[in-house]
């Protein structure tokens, strides 16, 4: 009888004593859906605008006159260490500088013109002082792709695995047709507010160029290639801004904070 009563009193506590109740499920949290055109996707081009560069370390000349009263003591400052870059069939080389000064009387301005001419049979590109920077011999060069840098036709060439992008802006005011000494007819652009950029392998873009007008010229390439053999693009410009007016560039890659510097340039004023 006893254990009859315990075995009751037993059933009776377990069943008064609280069922544990279970906790409810988490809820998944909202997800909130974007459009795949409001995602925005890593660029893989850098917007980023480099600074132009500037670190003159480079005297240079062209192999023709110059006003002897303004560029006189130029022209003269060129000696026996300086070198000369002459182009033959595609193929760029570094000699040392053979030339002699010449004085001569410019008829149509009636004053004294001087010029460092050179004594071989082909005329260098240009002339340029002596530097630990540029070797003599044989320079690796690429053939430049279309001439004149206009805005709307950006160039690449492709160095040592590195891809060199050349893109030009600038304002057009007019253009004309003309035809050249072939023969052949071709358009002219008049540009203002002209700027030539360097982009290496997608990064940001230097500002290499920056020319505000031209009077009947426009920038072109005279040399695109490693002049200063550390393995990278260096580049030689024509930039004459006036049709009476030549001026050229070096832009050189060794010690550059980016990607190029100018290393040296020459203008040479014929206007009659």
């Amino acid at each position: 009888m006893k254990k009859g009563i315990l075995f009751v009193a037993l059933l009776a506590l377990w069943a008064c004593k609280e069922t544990p109740t279970a906790e409810p499920l988490a809820q998944p949290e909202e997800v909130e859906r974007v459009a795949l055109d409001e995602v925005a996707l890593p660029n893989t081009i850098s917007n980023v605008v480099l600074p132009r560069e500037e670190k003159i370390d480079l005297e240079v000349l062209l192999p023709m006159f110059y006003d002897k009263d303004f560029y006189g003591d130029e022209v003269s400052r060129i000696n026996a260490n300086w070198l000369a870059l002459f182009e033959s069939e595609g193929q760029f080389h570094v000699r040392k500088a053979r030339y002699e000064l010449q004085v001569e009387m410019n008829e149509c301005t009636e004053s004294e013109v001087i010029g460092a001419i050179s004594t071989e049979e082909e005329d260098p590109i240009l002339f340029f002082s002596g530097t630990k920077g540029i070797l003599k011999g044989k320079k690796e060069a690429l053939t430049i792709k279309q001439q004149p840098l206009w805005p709307e036709a950006p160039q690449e060439y492709v160095f040592k695995g590195n891809t060199y992008g050349l893109r030009a802006e600038g304002k057009q005011l007019d253009s004309y047709l003309y035809t050249d000494d072939s023969e052949q007819e071709k358009t002219f652009k008049l540009f203002e507010n002209y700027k030539l950029y360097l982009r290496i392998d997608g990064g940001g873009e230097q500002l290499i160029l920056d020319i505000p007008q031209f009077n009947d010229t426009f920038v072109k390439l005279l040399f695109v290639g490693d002049i200063d053999n550390d393995g990278k693009l260096d580049f030689i410009f024509d930039t004459s801004a006036d049709y009476e007016q030549k001026r050229v560039e070096i832009y050189l890659s060794k010690g550059a904070k980016h990607n190029l510097y100018l290393a040296g340039a020459t203008t040479v004023d014929f206007a009659c």
